[in-house]
């Protein structure tokens, strides 16, 4: 189409036709990068063109504000030039009629198998996936309003990048009595479930190309967080005292992140050892590695008190405590948490405020109510 036929030749009208407004800024945008108005060209006067077109002088005018704002054309007091957006036109019309180039991911993606297979969720004894139609929605919905009846400014702007000071006070205060955690609210950081709980232990913790230990059979987030990571991972043997740790792995392969499920391992349901427990213990701390402990459905267990938690069992230990609301109410919530040891809530508190963003405040406060 010549320039001239392209800015006279009437727009679309009537039913399902866009509006003459856009039709225009895209016949004029199409026409500058494929070259057919080259830059420099003086598009025709508003008023001119809208009599040309039959359309009101203001459709052309905003048509012509919206090219200028995009960089498309230049207007000044001798009136509407076309921008030098298509110095290489002809490589540009090319380039956009050639099928899109294949750019590389990165290397780390090829690490990350997958795992993920087609589930009917319809069925009962789904895996990962508690009883959605026992939930106490009534109870939950109660909690929902008493959050909306708040200010909008405490659940409608930004909030704490570390979480909702009501949700991690209440977690806190959960994990010591029915946990032995030790904690405060100051340790702990909710997060977007487990996962972004063990994604943010990944990244406060390690570079890249330094090893880190994981269960076999284990956690696929916990392998995918790792491979995020670009950590070189060394798989733990399980068995019926939990995850085993092969004689010289210690020093062959000094890890700088240990992932471990010790009170129901996932998928095996084995009870890491109180023997195991206190060894692994020490030697991470000799070792000056960090432990993730998942606990992440602690609650249930259907034979005598719920198991202790790993990161209670001796002062100060180098244990990073991740929790999820996923099991005790639905997944769809996505709220977890880690707890922090205090030299790392410490260290790693302003990191924290830049790395994170306050949000999902309703939900938390909620949660926390």
């Amino acid at each position: 189409m010549h320039a001239f036929d392209l800015l006279t030749s009437p727009l679309q009208s009537g039913p399902g036709a866009a509006p003459r407004q856009r039709q225009l800024i895209q016949r004029l945008k199409q026409a500058i990068l494929a070259g057919r108005l080259p830059a420099g060209d003086r598009l025709p006067a508003s008023r001119s063109l809208s009599e040309d077109l039959g359309v009101s002088r203001n459709t052309v005018l905003i048509a012509y504000e919206q090219l200028a704002a995009e960089g498309y054309v230049v207007a000044d007091r001798q009136g509407t030039r076309v921008a030098a957006v298509s110095t290489h036109s002809t490589a540009a019309a090319e380039a956009a009629a050639a099928p899109p180039c294949a750019h590389r991911t990165a290397r780390r993606l090829d690490r990350i198998a997958p795992t993920r297979h087609a589930i009917d969720r319809s069925l009962p004894l789904t895996p990962g996936t508690p009883a959605l139609d026992r939930f106490p929605l009534p109870a939950w919905r109660r909690s929902q309003d008493r959050a909306l009846r708040l200010p909008a400014s405490a659940t409608l702007d930004y909030g704490d990048p570390a979480g909702e000071p009501a949700l991690r006070q209440a977690i806190a205060q959960h994990l010591r009595i029915s946990r032995g955690v030790r904690c405060d609210a100051s340790r702990i950081i909710v997060t977007e479930g487990a996962q972004g709980a063990l994604d943010l232990c990944v990244q406060l913790l390690t570079n890249p190309g330094d090893h880190a230990w994981l269960e076999e059979p284990g956690y696929r987030g916990a392998k995918s967080a790792f491979a995020g990571g670009d950590l070189c991972v060394s798989t733990l043997r399980v068995d019926a005292d939990g995850a085993a740790i092969a004689p010289g792995l210690w020093d062959s392969h000094p890890p700088r992140l240990i992932q471990i499920t010790p009170s129901h391992q996932y998928p095996t349901g084995a009870v890491l050892s109180v023997a195991r427990r206190l060894d692994l213990l020490e030697r991470a701390r000799r070792a000056g590695a960090w432990i993730i402990e998942d606990d992440y459905d602690s609650e249930f267990r259907h034979q005598g008190t719920p198991i202790a938690a790993m990161q209670g069992q001796v002062p100060d230990a180098p244990v990073l405590y991740v929790g999820t609301f996923s099991k005790t109410m639905f997944p769809a919530l996505r709220l977890g948490f880690v707890v922090l040891p205090q030299s790392l809530a410490t260290s790693a508190a302003s990191a924290v405020q830049e790395m994170l963003r306050g949000g999902h405040r309703l939900e938390q406060l909620a949660m926390a109510d």
